[in-house]
């Protein structure tokens, strides 16, 4: 089989955060990847990134292959709490908790009330926080989607995608995927991305726009896990272990009304 390489980029304007992606290729696709990473670092409507970290590595063990989430784009709800209480019943995950943890996100999950570099792990059903870094939190990487897999979504969703809205299900797709991973929402901490989503084991990606206010520079993920799930084995196969997306059942509209009868 062909090496593959990963291939991430971080960059930032002073202390402010700009951009980050990454992708998996194989070695003939290392300097167009590249380039296409640095053009989104410098042209990224949160302004001009003054630092660029490339970083390109080979991968030493093959990917795991996992088909992507199917997709429910939420339609006809007026207030975005009473939508994620009906989210949360349809889960394992108890409908304050899943609350209380929104309500964290919104306010910044990091002790100094700040956005944390990654997520919160919160265990069901005790709501104890268990990422070993308050500040850093636990990240997903290594992780890609095939072309074939890309090109589906893109057709699928149609004016409603971004290259945003396919990396986050490709990252949530990857989370899920751990056996005792429960859920995943996320609320983004860009001002000017309003658009979130939960996703829920047996379920999938419920996306949810207007999640929080304009302007609001708080966000964050937050990792839902059953409990006595070993918190050191998750964080390696999120951190660690490669992943590529393929395959994509379906995208849909579904007002909010048709919820729990699609699900019961």
């Amino acid at each position: 089989m062909e090496k593959l390489y990963s291939i991430k980029m971080r960059s930032s304007k002073g202390e402010l955060h700009i951009s980050g992606a990454e992708r998996i290729v194989s070695e003939s696709e290392i300097e167009s990847i590249a380039v296409q990473l640095i053009n989104r670092a410098l042209n990224h409507s949160r302004g001009r990134a003054d630092f660029i970290n490339l970083k390109i590595e080979e991968l030493k063990e093959l990917p795991t292959f996992k088909p992507l989430l199917p997709v429910f784009e939420l339609t006809g709800y007026k207030c975005v709490k009473s939508l994620l209480e009906k989210l949360f019943s349809l889960s394992e995950i108890p409908v304050d908790l899943g609350i209380k943890t929104y309500e964290r996100l919104l306010s910044g999950p990091a002790p100094d009330g700040k956005t944390m570099r990654g997520a919160m792990v919160v265990e069901v059903p005790s709501g104890k926080r268990l990422e070993p870094d308050k500040y850093r939190g636990v990240r997903a990487s290594y992780l890609d989607v095939d072309r074939e897999t890309s090109e589906l979504v893109k057709k699928s969703v149609r004016e409603g995608y971004t290259e945003n809205f396919k990396e986050a299900l490709v990252l949530s797709t990857k989370i899920l995927s751990f056996e005792g991973v429960l859920g995943e929402l996320c609320v983004s901490d860009d001002p000017d991305y309003t658009t979130g989503y939960l996703s829920l084991k047996g379920k999938g990606y419920f996306r949810i726009k207007n999640i929080k206010p304009q302007g609001l520079f708080t966000g964050g993920r937050a990792i839902f896990i059953k409990p006595k799930v070993k918190i050191s084995e998750l964080i390696h196969y999120l951190e660690k272990v490669p992943f590529i997306a393929k395959g994509f059942s379906s995208y849909s509209a579904v007002p909010i009304e048709e919820i729990e009868r699609l699900f019961s």
